[in-house]
């Protein structure tokens, strides 16, 4: 039982440190948002509490990669808990009302990801548009699209590093 959360653990610390690198990274800064693949996850697989506990402390660590910004008083603001937010939304609403429509197939994870990628981005933009300033470079659609064609591979990849089975999903 705490092995497993242990494995959790490093499942979103790596995806934090996969956020953070240019392994992946196509164009300019067009990189897939693994925090989000990884809380969808575990919010179809485990429920809306994995869900929204994941997205909380994904978003956290995802948070503190943004640094601080100097304002125009030349205070230092930090973006602590925008995409906390967003992600701990996403994560729950997942578990709590998509998880019972949820199958285990290609074009269902493919579409999942798509949009729910779309939705955290927005959220997150949304947020900072209302407590910071717009973020022009800030992309939507190309990193949902990206994150849409690495999902399934990462469902299943997932599915074998955490031995859940498709029974788990229905419980």
């Amino acid at each position: 039982m705490i092995l497993d959360k242990v494995f959790i653990v490093i499942g979103l610390l790596l995806a934090h440190f996969l956020n953070g690198s240019n392994v992946f990274e196509l164009g300019n800064a067009v990189r897939p948002d693994f925090m989000v693949i990884f809380v969808v996850f575990f919010a179809l697989r485990k429920g809306p509490m994995y869900g929204l506990w994941l997205g909380f402390f994904g978003g956290l660590l995802t948070d503190t990669a943004l640094g601080g910004e100097i304002g125009g008083d030349n205070l230092v603001y930090y973006k602590i808990g925008l995409h906390s937010f967003s992600y701990a939304i996403v994560g729950y609403i997942v578990g709590k009302g998509l998880r019972s429509s949820y199958t285990e197939n290609y074009i269902s994870i493919t579409i999942y990801i798509l949009g729910l990628t779309f939705v955290s981005r927005l959220i997150t933009y949304l947020l900072f548009l209302m407590f910071f300033h717009s973020n022009h470079s800030y992309s939507f659609l190309y990193v949902s699209l990206y994150n849409a064609f690495l999902g399934p591979a990462l469902f299943f990849l997932f599915s074998w590093a955490y031995r859940l089975d498709g029974d788990e999903v229905r419980q």
